[in-house]
């Protein structure tokens, strides 16, 4: 009877740390998936940061007098280009959805662009760009609320805390249409 006290105590912590192992790694993979779907993102806004910046190297070609609005897209490309953290990233991409709609109403002015072949396929590849980019941030932000409600379930929350994983406040909000 005297060591079955002590062998119980040493039984209930070895499973309660092997539990606590076994839900850090759990947590620890998921934050890996989350950097994988944000690499996801990353892709897609990179792509039509790209197309953004054809596109506006095609309108100065037929428009050259829409200096600022081309401008201000070559800016938030560099901007979005330059960004390193996600929040910086999110914000960036913000600043060039609004510069593109902003050069793509100045075109409104220019039948012969608006009519053509080329700025039409750029509108194609544009709204192939958005599509990657809401599918792939629906899949992060999925992956961030799962892993945040994760967090707040006990034995997790203590788990978190001890190995101070915290959670994740990056949003990629969805636009307002």
């Amino acid at each position: 009877m005297k060591f079955l006290i002590p062998v119980l105590a040493a039984v209930v912590l070895l499973l309660a740390g092997a539990k606590g192992i076994t839900i850090r790694k759990d947590l620890t993979a998921e934050r890996q998936a989350i950097g994988a779907d944000w690499a996801q993102v990353d892709a897609a806004l990179e792509q039509r940061a790209t197309v953004a910046g054809e596109l506006a190297e095609m309108v100065r070609a037929e428009a050259p007098r829409e200096v600022r609005a081309l401008a201000e897209v070559q800016d938030t490309r560099l901007a979005l280009t330059r960004a390193h953290g996600l929040h910086e990233k999110i914000q960036a991409n913000t600043r060039l959805d609004d510069a593109i709609a902003r050069l793509m109403l100045q075109v409104e002015g220019y039948p012969k662009i608006e009519n053509s072949k080329r700025y039409r396929g750029f509108l194609d590849s544009l709204r192939d760009a958005e599509y990657q980019i809401a599918v792939a941030r629906r899949k992060y932000n999925e992956a961030v609320e799962h892993y945040n409600a994760g967090l707040d379930v006990f034995p997790n929350n203590i788990v978190a805390s001890v190995t101070r994983l915290g959670k994740i406040d990056a949003y990629f909000q969805t636009p307002a249409m």
